[in-house]
């Protein structure tokens, strides 16, 4: 528990300061002062502060859910020549988009890191329809093994990837399906490999005939997944930005679907329970500390660079009180010709701010309840 405290508070100050950072660096380019480069929320006094030489003062505060840079005319109608506020819309436009830049930056960096260290192939599940960039190919995954049965006696282990059955290629589940129940009481050939696609084996299992209410023929749980493969030089040169295209696209894609199910469904349980706050980060972080060992460390490659990339997404979306949503003053500002007040501005990102936070405890308080369920 206390190293994936430890592992998570390091993930999340990561993602945040290499954000803040991107401001900071933009910022101080354009000429703009900066006042405030902090760890954490300033909801109460900092644990620890400083002030550095030109005035900026570095800070740590108890509530590390985030961090900031403030920099001088940022929340005000400051006249001063490094002023935020008094730059042409273009410098400011560049700060605010510089955060989410540098989070796609560390995504994209990431997945490198992750893909050379996977042998350039990845199993992604599949649970949309969805086109992928990266070179492809879908198969059928073993998601679960009854007790009792054919499948645990043919010693058939959850992770394990169909290549082929009696020689044949099944990429639909369907198409599985159907062909072992035309097996039922004969033996069929299994070639099998594990979710790192590493050396295949052959296993023989009988489908019985008539199973137990609720089991298939062979006693396991299948659905489909997609191997992303990246083989030549050009594509493994490619292959984090076009890993990074998917995994944008594809989540999405994941949660415009689950939002239509619930929908659908007049229910909430779909979209609501593959959404997580800090507290499922937590958990998921403590779950890959579990796998222990090279697979921990790839598989947080993996996992850090999808966060980064969400952060970068949700960031630019044009919310108040985020990037997005100043993005979007600055740029009918940049129309109009018209600038709005650091007054009313403000007054909207404090709205927006306590609609975010209040949100954020909405679905704290539902991955708690995922947590004591299990």
């Amino acid at each position: 528990m206390i190293l994936t405290v430890i592992i998570f508070l390091l993930v999340l100050s990561v993602l945040v300061l290499v954000h803040e950072f991107g401001h900071f660096v933009v910022g101080r380019l354009a000429g703009i002062g900066v006042l405030e480069f902090a760890l954490g929320l300033p909801f109460t006094k900092p644990l620890w502060s400083k002030t550095l030489k030109g005035g900026m003062k570095v800070s740590l505060y108890p509530v590390l859910f985030g961090g900031f840079v403030r920099l001088l005319g940022e929340e005000s109608d400051e006249k001063s020549k490094n002023s935020f506020s008094q730059k042409n819309v273009w410098a400011r436009i560049a700060v605010v988009v510089a955060g989410v830049t540098m989070n796609l930056v560390l995504a994209v960096a990431l997945f490198y890191a992750f893909l050379i260290s996977s042998g350039f192939k990845v199993l992604v599940p599949r649970l949309a329809d969805y086109n992928f960039a990266s070179p492809s190919h879908q198969y059928v995954v073993i998601t679960y093994v009854q007790p009792n049965s054919p499948a645990q006696t043919a010693k058939i282990n959850p992770g394990d990837v169909l290549l082929a059955a009696d020689g044949k290629n099944f990429s639909s589940l369907t198409d599985f399906q159907k062909y072992t129940k035309t097996q039922a009481g004969k033996p069929v050939a299994l070639r099998l490999t594990d979710e790192n696609f590493g050396a295949s084996r052959v296993v023989t299992i009988t489908p019985r005939i008539s199973p137990p209410f609720g089991q298939g023929p062979m006693g396991v749980g299948i659905d489909e997944a997609v191997e992303l493969s990246f083989a030549s030089p050009t594509q493994k040169i490619f292959s984090g930005l076009s890993y990074s295209w998917d995994m944008l696209a594809y989540n999405i894609k994941v949660l415009v679907h689950l939002g239509s199910v619930s929908v659908q469904e007049k229910n909430i349980a779909p979209l609501s329970e593959n959404v997580s706050g800090p507290v499922g980060i937590a958990g998921a972080v403590g779950t890959i500390i579990g796998l222990g060992g090279t697979a921990a460390v790839t598989t947080m490659l993996n996992f850090v660079g999808l966060l980064s990339l969400s952060l970068a997404f949700m960031n630019i979306l044009p919310i108040p009180a985020l990037d997005g949503g100043r993005l979007a003053f600055l740029l009918v500002e940049a129309v109009s010709g018209k600038k709005l007040s650091a007054k009313k501005e403000n007054l909207i990102n404090q709205i927006g701010m306590f609609l975010l936070l209040g949100l954020i405890f909405l679905i704290s308080f539902n991955d708690v309840k995922k947590f004591l369920v299990r």
